[in-house]
């Protein structure tokens, strides 16, 4: 009986898939905790290291597995993935934070003094996706309106030339070594999650690009899930929704942007316009969220209604 489920090639893929998918969470929560550990011993701010250290570390998964879809000539699964993942982050994610939290206080901090700025930013790569390509400038664009994102971050914190020297790092080339080996095995499970996703969407006849969008759009996001309800528990709900919006920003400005600039992407808005729609709304509605002084359960009920009817438009396009 064994033998024939081995021979099932679905059955293969889904075994591929599902320790791609902890390859990737596992590597990743290595590579996070390398990463911000080193900012700590430098200076940096928590502020810092949560909106951006740690959120770039931990939107490795997506970002691999979509420069992986780019790179293997499937452009859905790259814009299905980071898409998808997304929207994971903003309508899933958040809503079931404020759902177990049932109030999350939002304290006078970095991010909702400059809420109106990042909410600027953010709705970049929507507005210069709509003529169905993101060309070579519009990378330049995203790349430069990042840049002054992380400079006002900076400048805000005040952390400018206050970074430690003479940092004692006598262990640094294990960690080194850690870092490169949970990196290569970020490399081979994105790659891993891709094909076989591909191959699954090929046997139910299933568009790639939705089950970039569903599967891979979930699975990539657990370390950010994983970071995101810990430091909810550890009652630093603040850091949380900061690896939110610096996954955010890192995904669809800077990625979007670098490889663009890289090779231009071609996007087919019939496909892909659904989830730009629910995503630029649900990115809006957490940013007037953020006017008030928490984010309570009923907003993450109507968080957790954008996600759902998100999915069944999806559902229902391809059924």
């Amino acid at each position: 009986m064994f033998h024939q489920y081995l021979q099932d090639p679905l059955f293969l893929n889904v075994i591929v898939l599902a320790a791609s998918l902890y390859i990737l969470y596992k590597s990743a929560d290595l590579i996070v905790y390398g990463i911000s550990d080193y900012a700590k011993k430098l200076g940096l701010s928590d502020a810092i290291i949560g909106l951006v250290v740690v959120a770039m570390a931990a939107s490795a998964p997506e970002i691999i597995s979509s420069l992986t879809g780019f790179l293997a000539g499937s452009g859905s699964v790259g814009f299905g993935a980071i898409l998808g993942s997304n929207m994971v982050h903003v309508g899933f994610a958040l809503g079931i934070l404020a759902l177990v939290g049932k109030k999350l206080e939002l304290e006078p901090n970095i991010f909702t003094k400059q809420k109106m700025f990042m909410w600027a930013v953010l709705m970049l790569p929507f507005l210069l996706s709509l003529d169905g390509i993101l060309s070579r400038a519009d990378g330049v664009v995203l790349v430069v309106a990042f840049g002054l994102y992380v400079a006002r971050l900076w400048h805000m914190e005040g952390t400018l030339g206050k970074l430690k020297e003479n940092v004692k790092l006598k262990s640094i080339w294990r960690d080194v070594f850690i870092f490169l080996g949970a990196f290569a095995a970020l490399l081979l499970a994105g790659r891993w999650l891709v094909f076989t996703s591909i191959n699954i969407a090929a046997y139910f006849q299933l568009p790639a690009y939705f089950i970039a969008l569903t599967i891979i759009g979930v699975g990539t996001t657990i370390p950010d899930m994983a970071i995101e309800l810990r430091s909810l528990f550890r009652k630093k709900a603040t850091i949380g929704l900061g690896d939110l919006l610096g996954s955010l920003m890192i995904e669809l400005v800077l990625f979007f942007g670098v490889l663009s600039i890289v090779q231009p992407l071609v996007i087919d808005i019939k496909i892909v316009l659904n989830a730009l729609l629910f995503l630029a709304g649900s990115i809006t509605f957490i940013m007037l969220l953020m006017r008030g002084k928490e984010i309570n359960w009923k907003h993450g009920l109507v968080l957790l209604g954008f996600y759902a009817a998100f999915m069944l438009i999806e559902i229902y396009r391809i059924s």
